[in-house]
């Protein structure tokens, strides 16, 4: 079989490889068009298909050895005529449909595709987004890339040695990697389309993806405070009454999240609020308003058949052929679907969408064992491609992403789209979303692997993602049967929290405070789950260990707003990353290649999350461990504890003291951090930790609408230099309203503290601390 390859150079440092089976090149999917120029990344062998060597800044990347193609039948179910016959089942993800008179027919042609990569031997591989098990360095991995709650396949990975393959292919995918070679099958491709993408280091790599699939939009300003969730509240009453209690014990909370049945019994995912729990939804959402709280609601892409948004969707002919989700990849079902979101809920106020179950199918959520990975991909493929055109089936979720954000951005200039959703794909952090790990369980294990996924998500490019603080999932069996009703039945498998009374169990506590601390120093901080209650106080009352340590890293959160709003900005004007594997920052450092255990929050930040329990264990079981974790500080800094202001030299793994109270938080000397001595995330404090040259960007703006995108906005370079122990603070880029005034605070390695108060006009303001 002869394979036909072509190059493109699509700007400095990006190659897209071209093979199929004959000369006619599809257009991109996935990739924004770009101009063609000449490049620095090139191809060896004079474009020979095998062993094929990819050549960038100069140094060898890897060889493509060899490709292959096997020729397959593109089919998809429909109706025959007639009514469907549709068979409707309660399920822990929600009902789900299935259309039992389907049938089946040939819709195009396709391929299985297969590529091989050789590489290095010592390379570390990252990436490939959200993939359950906690792996970080894909080396000797195989990683099945399919769309499942807990699952977010992003086709990209990177290399240690500063390369990214990143694949244009919407259909299901195979990563493997054994004995030096990469190996990616494609499930239905027209031909294998990959871009390499080439930097002196991750931000790079990460800035040019986001150029080939598009830039990041700002979220509101609200959405990087703290968000308040639970599996569910029932009425309005309860809603208000949990405002009421944050604003009595003057908590502050960015949003509070509305989860599934909104709508009446038996109208599964219709937009229309049930009015005998929620009579006046839009006196609900005002109050929040007034009580400076956004609200958010769960939305589905799955209607139940003869409510009335399902029969909206099934006179157009917009259904897909389980006779439950609608097409998202038409627009004129796109357009019925926010005409359903805009009637009733936007129309209450809603500030923010929570689009749950975007995969929209998961054929394994059920089962008392977890199948093997081989099957669960098998059953997955199967179970999509049976409604979805398997050449496009990985796409649903960002299809479903964007016709709600150019929908709202259509009707609605004066609030910013935010979108959580619980799958994604490349290309939709344009449309103002967040990425979740879906439903997790509570242990400490899974609470370990979610910061491996964490940075993978963040490895493949996107720039918001976040948890369910506390695991989803916090009991057992005894926890199964209270949600399901029942009094005997088998525990599904992913069911398998280690805390059957929740927070009546201080190991549970214990786990729920850690979890928070790790989430404090997300992109995106957010509790939720089932079967126990989530709200501060339902863990204690002021004056206990718990309820103290909660609200203090939820108002540290606050405090730090005015520098999580900046790097958001960042992530927005120069493609950067807020969670940032070691890698971004210390690849220098041998060490930090497969240390996922730690990363950094900004350029700041080293956050050190504590991996297990000292005081308890599941069903108030003492440990009485010593509170001492190890913590390994980078090569080439100085460390400050950020709250002892404690000094280490770098380059050393140190034993950190980390009671509940406390996460091991540390400080790169040349930081600059603007912070807020106000719960209102407003900036007027400037830290300086010294010991070497620092600059930061304070950027702001009204954090609510779209107005950013016109220029109505300031940003304020700040810049340390350590020899002259002087701040200078520059003038302001920007029409956008700054502070009149700073407090500085310097900390310096010998623990001297030097603090003044600097007027602020907008110009260049020398500081001499």
């Amino acid at each position: 079989m002869s394979v036909c390859m072509k190059t493109f150079e699509i700007n400095e440092n990006t190659l897209r490889v071209v093979l199929s089976e004959d000369e006619f090149v599809k257009e991109p999917y996935l990739v924004k068009k770009q101009p063609l120029f000449d490049g620095i990344c090139t191809v060896g062998t004079n474009g020979k298909e095998q062993d094929c060597k990819l050549i960038g800044n100069g140094n060898d990347l890897f060889i493509q050895k060899s490709s292959s193609f096997e020729k397959k039948d593109v089919k998809r179910f429909t109706f025959d005529g007639g009514k469907p016959v549709v068979v409707t089942k309660k399920t822990v993800d929600g009902e789900r449909s299935f259309v039992e008179n389907a049938n089946e027919v040939k819709i195009g042609e396709a391929y299985e595709a297969k590529v091989v990569f050789e590489i290095e031997p010592d390379e570390a591989i990252y990436g490939l987004g959200q993939n359950e098990d906690g792996v970080y360095n894909y080396r000797g991995k195989t990683e099945y890339l399919y769309h499942n709650n807990m699952k977010i396949p992003m086709p990209v990975f990177l290399s240690s040695k500063n390369y990214a393959v990143f694949f244009d292919c919407s259909s299901m995918m195979i990563f493997e990697e054994k004995d030096n070679k990469i190996t990616i099958t494609c499930d239905a491709v027209e031909q294998i389309d990959y871009y390499v993408i080439v930097g002196t280091c991750f931000d790079d790599l990460i800035a040019a993806l986001r150029v080939l699939t598009g830039k990041a939009v700002m979220l509101p300003k609200w959405a990087f405070g703290y968000i308040q969730s639970k599996e569910r509240y029932k009425t309005q009453d309860e809603i208000l009454a949990v405002a009421d209690e944050f604003e009595k014990r003057q908590i502050p909370v960015g949003c509070i999240v509305l989860d599934w049945l909104s709508w009446e019994d038996g109208k599964w995912g219709n937009m229309y609020f049930d009015k005998s729990r929620f009579p006046d939804a839009r006196k609900m959402v005002d109050e929040l308003h007034n009580k400076g709280i956004n609200f958010m609601i769960s939305v589905w892409p799955s209607r139940k058949e003869g409510c009335e948004n399902h029969k909206e969707f099934e006179e157009a002919g917009k259904l897909l052929c389980n006779y439950s989700n609608y097409d998202a990849y038409d627009e004129e079902a796109r357009d019925i679907y926010w005409k359903q979101c805009e009637r009733e809920l936007f129309a209450a106020g809603t500030d923010a969408w929570w689009c749950d179950s975007s995969e929209p199918f998961t054929p394994d959520w059920n089962g008392e064992e977890k199948r093997p990975e081989r099957v669960r991909y098998d059953l997955a493929r199967e179970s999509t491609n049976k409604y979805l055109d398997a050449r496009e089936s990985a796409a649903y979720p960002l299809w479903h992403a964007k016709g709600i954000y150019d929908h709202q951005r259509a009707v609605c200039d004066t609030k910013r789209v935010c979108n959580l959703t619980r799958s994604g794909y490349p290309g939709i952090q344009q449309y103002g979303t967040i990425l979740w790990s879906g439903d997790i369980s509570a242990t400490w294990e899974v609470y370990r692997h979610q910061i491996a996924e964490g940075l993978s998500m963040c490895l493949s490019g996107m720039p918001y993602w976040t948890l369910d603080a506390g695991g989803f999932f916090v009991g057992n069996t005894e926890s199964w049967k209270r949600w399901a009703n029942v009094k005997e039945g088998i525990r599904p498998w992913f069911w398998y929290g280690s805390f059957e009374d929740g927070v009546a169990d201080k190991g549970y506590c214990e786990l729920y405070t850690r979890w928070l601390q790790l989430a404090t120093f997300l992109p995106v901080m957010r509790s939720h789950g089932t079967d126990t209650p989530r709200e501060p106080w339902q863990f204690g009352d002021k004056g206990t260990v718990y309820y103290d340590t909660i609200v203090k890293y939820i108002k540290m959160r606050y405090e730090l707003m005015p520098y999580t709003y900046s790097l958001a900005a960042q992530v927005v004007i120069n493609g950067y990353t807020m969670m940032r594997s070691l890698m971004f920052d210390f690849a220098h450092d041998e060490k930090v290649k497969d240390m996922w255990q730690e990363y950094m929050y900004g350029p700041a930040f080293l956050v050190a999350p504590v991996l297990e329990a000292y005081d308890f264990g599941p069903n108030n079981t003492p440990l009485n461990k010593k509170s001492l974790m190890e913590v390994y500080l980078p090569y080439g800094t100085i460390w400050y504890d950020y709250e002892t202001k404690d000094v280490f030299e770098g380059g050393q793994t140190i034993k950190a003291y980390a009671p509940i109270t406390k996460m091991p938080l540390y400080v790169r000397s040349g930081s600059i951090i603007p912070k807020a001595s106000k719960v209102d995330g407003e900036v007027d404090t400037i830290e300086i930790y010294s010991g070497s040259n620092g600059m930061f960007v304070l950027y702001l703006d009204n954090g609510v609408d779209y107005s950013y995108e016109k220029g109505e906005t300031a940003s304020i370079p700040l810049v340390w230099n350590e020899e002259k122990q002087a701040l200078m603070i520059g003038k302001k880029v920007g029409e956008y309203s700054v502070p009149e005034k700073f407090h500085i605070v310097l900390y310096k390695v010998d623990k001297t503290v030097l603090e003044q108060d600097v007027l602020y006009k907008g110009e260049d303001t020398l500081v001499q601390v």
